[in-house]
């Protein structure tokens, strides 16, 4: 399953940026992550999974793992075998704190999305949940994902993403360059990190661009849809 890992010198400054970060908030990503999104994200997790038909035959790769909340739900549809990567060393290890029941089938590892220290062809499913805008070359991490993937292999990518809704945003936009920052960064003692977010989120390109850029990279578009007015949006891709 595994290929050689990255070495450390090669990893530009935004990858170690944004891994240290996730490494000085790791104890109150859970929280904060759940909390501070009105739960939007597990409402979300939980649809991708269902719309992934993930079985006990599939071998899922989730990339930007966190705390292993994909995995879970992947493990909890009897999935084969499931890998979790992330690249902050303090988000794995909460990862398997929390994945113990099922030690034999799930696996974590360090490590970038775009320089993924696996085989080719191996894995049924690959899915990142609202990690890609993390990404600092997404082509480079969107041509890892066609590589791992066996041919018809599925891509699922769950993002946050810009409301159509001009009131809406408006809200949205308060609520997260204001009231996120503030709350998550006096928890967290981050702000730094949680000014990230709504950036993060405001600099990540329209559902066109984005869809370009996948089908750029070999994929053909199965699907996308948006929910809870526009703000989170998930993509599905085959090889």
């Amino acid at each position: 399953m595994l290929n050689s890992m990255q070495d450390s010198e090669s990893i530009n400054s935004k990858q170690r940026q944004t891994r240290d970060m996730f490494n000085r908030i790791a104890d109150t990503y859970d929280p904060l992550n759940h909390g501070l999104s009105l739960g939007i994200d597990t409402i979300w997790r939980k649809k991708a999974i269902n719309i992934m038909k993930i079985d006990n035959k599939s071998v899922v790769l989730d990339v930007a793992t966190g705390t292993g909340d994909i995995a879970i739900l992947a493990l909890k549809k009897n999935a084969a075998t499931v890998v979790g990567i992330d690249p902050a060393f303090e988000m794995v290890r909460k990862t398997n704190q929390k994945i113990t029941a099922y030690s034999g089938k799930f696996h974590a590892i360090e490590g970038f999305g775009e320089y993924l220290p696996l085989k080719s062809d191996f894995f049924s499913h690959v899915l990142i949940s609202y990690g890609i805008r993390n990404v600092s070359e997404r082509n480079l991490a969107l041509s890892e994902f066609y590589r791992v993937l066996k041919k018809n292999g599925k891509l699922g990518i769950l993002e946050f993403s810009k409301s159509g809704l001009p009131f809406f945003q408006t809200i949205y936009n308060v609520y997260f360059r204001y009231i996120l920052t503030c709350v998550g960064g006096l928890i967290s003692g981050d702000r730094e990190a949680y000014e990230y977010l709504p950036e993060s989120v405001s600099q990540f390109p329209s559902h066109e661009d984005f869809i370009a850029e996948c089908l750029r990279a070999g994929f053909k578009l199965v699907r996308f849809s948006s929910g809870f007015l526009g703000i989170s949006t998930f993509y599905e891709f085959q090889k």
